[in-house]
Order: C-alpha cells, then structure tokens, then sequence
C-alpha cells in the first residue's frame, strides 16, 4: 500500500505543477486580451456638433461613463452597447443617424474602457453584466419611464444586447450586429484559430475563471434570451465577416434555434457586405432600416 502511495504522489505532484502552470498562462492571457482600452478623441471631433450629456453608474465595483444624446427627443431610448477593443464614441455614425431620426441615445463605456474606471476588461461575459447595469440604471431615471426602450449591440454588443433579455427588462426591441451566441463557443473559436489543438489543454482553467469572475452569467447565451423575450430582434450579419464568421459561432448561424416569431433576419451578401465592423458602415439605408425596425417596435 505505502508502494502505491509513494508512486501516486509524484504523478499528483505533477498534475497540480501542470494545473498550476495553466493556471498562470490563462491569467496572463486575460490580461493580454482584456487590457484596458482607451478612446481617440481626435477621431471623433464632428460628434461634439451634438450636445450630449455625461452620466455615470456603477457595474459592480467600478463607476463606468455614460451619455445621453438627444435630450429633448421623445420616440425612445437606444441604448448602445459597443464591441470589445472599442469604445463608445466609436458608434458616431449611427449615433447621430438616430439622434437626427427623433431617438435619445444612450451610449456608455465598459468597464476598462477609456473614461471608465477598471484596469481592465476583465472578460467577454463583462460586457453583457455591463449592459445590465446600464439598463438598470436608466430604469432608476424617471425621466426615462415613458420612453420605450431600444437597444443596438456590435459584435460583443450584439450579443450582451441579446443575452441580457434573459433577464427581465422593460426593453421594446433589439438589434445585434455581428453578435455572437456564446462567450465559450466564441473563445473556442478564436483559440483555437490561433494556437489550435493547444487550447484544450488550457480550456479547463478558462471556465474555471469564467465561473469565479462571472459566476451564472458565463453560460448566457444570445438564442436564450431571444427566446424568452418574445419582443423584436433584428439579427445583422455579413456574410464576409472574418471575426465572427457568419456560419460557426455567430447568432445568424444558430437561427433555426429561435422560436421568437418576432425576428427579423438580416443578411448581408455581395457588395452590401461591409466584413465586421459596423461601426464604420458606409450606408445609411441600413441605419434606415434599425430607424424603421424600432419605429414599429415602439
């Protein structure tokens, strides 16, 4: 027995050394990947042409930085939720596209980003418990009790904008541009894309850390919250796109999973397709649309 006991030990010696080590590298890589962002705003002058409110609130800890656009306008809030390695000012085009067309715009930065406080963005499911915070935030605002409220979400906005409907808010409709269903299929992807097979060594130490950071919420997904709110959705996404390819991870590829009958599809192919990052998005029929979309969700 003590024989048995004495060849086991090294090869649990070993393991926890191993443990350990993938532990420290996962770490390092959070932090790599989830670094703090800070805004240009050198590259966003024209937007200061549009009065804007500052406004702060908490997500957890952290005070992050919010504005309000369009103060006196009374069709509705949209609130917008922007993409990792983004910031809010980065959404100017559509922004002032909405704010022209009669909306208020509720625009905030993520924990980690630019005049938000955190030393980093911690990690991809932060973006949706920011997302809730901010919405909870608003309802807390009687000056918001009569608008109906819109959100539009890219990329990692376009899933928290979907994921946070499993929650139960007072939210009229939703667009998800370039969204993504899940962080843990996402973070596959994209591992897997750059170091392949390696990354299953470390995936047990990532989901680890998911749960201690984000504890319930890691497992949210986008087609679940769909689901459950039964309000409108619109689902955007290119059919070029080469962050969150259009058949793997994103919304649009689990769409014969929705039974939500209020979403509308919307595929973007040939010389319509602008690749991922809609932020920069040339034309302006296609903010025309997300007008119209919450124009009859009101």
């Amino acid at each position: 027995m003590k024989k048995n006991i004495t060849k086991i030990i090294p090869i649990i010696t070993l393991l926890c050394l191993f443990f350990s080590g993938c532990t420290i590298i996962v770490l390092e890589l959070f932090a790599d990947v989830f670094g703090r962002v800070e805004g240009n705003p050198s590259l966003h002058t024209w937007i200061n042409d549009y009065p804007r409110e500052e406004v702060s609130f908490y997500s957890g800890n952290n005070k992050l930085q919010g504005f309000i656009y369009g103060a006196d306008n009374d069709k509705g809030l949209v609130v917008i939720s922007h993409g990792i390695q983004s910031y809010a000012d980065e959404y100017d085009r559509i922004i002032t596209y909405l704010v022209n067309n009669g909306w208020r715009i509720f625009s905030f930065n993520n924990t980690g980003v630019d005049g938000s406080e955190g030393s980093s963005m911690i990690g991809l499911s932060q973006g949706l418990i920011d997302l809730n915070a901010a919405l909870n935030y608003i309802y807390s605002q009687n000056v918001f009790d009569d608008l109906p409220i819109m959100i539009a979400g890219f990329s990692l906005g376009g899933y928290s904008a979907c994921a946070v409907l499993n929650y139960e808010h007072r939210v009229n409709a939703v667009v998800s541009f370039a969204g993504f269903n899940s962080t843990r299929e996402v973070s596959e992807y994209q591992a897997t894309a750059e170091i392949g097979g390696i990354y299953y060594l470390f995936s047990p130490q990532v989901w680890v850390l998911e749960k201690q950071l984000f504890g319930d919420t890691a497992n949210f997904t986008a087609i679940d919250g769909i689901n459950k709110s039964q309000i409108p959705v619109m689902i955007v996404h290119c059919s070029n796109d080469n962050v969150i390819p259009v058949n793997s991870v994103s919304i649009y590829s689990q769409r014969s999973r929705i039974t939500n009958p209020h979403v509308k599809i919307v595929y973007l192919d040939g010389e319509d397709a602008f690749g991922h990052y809609f932020k920069y998005y040339p034309k302006e029929e296609l903010y025309e649309q997300v007008h119209q979309f919450f124009e009859n969700s009101r």
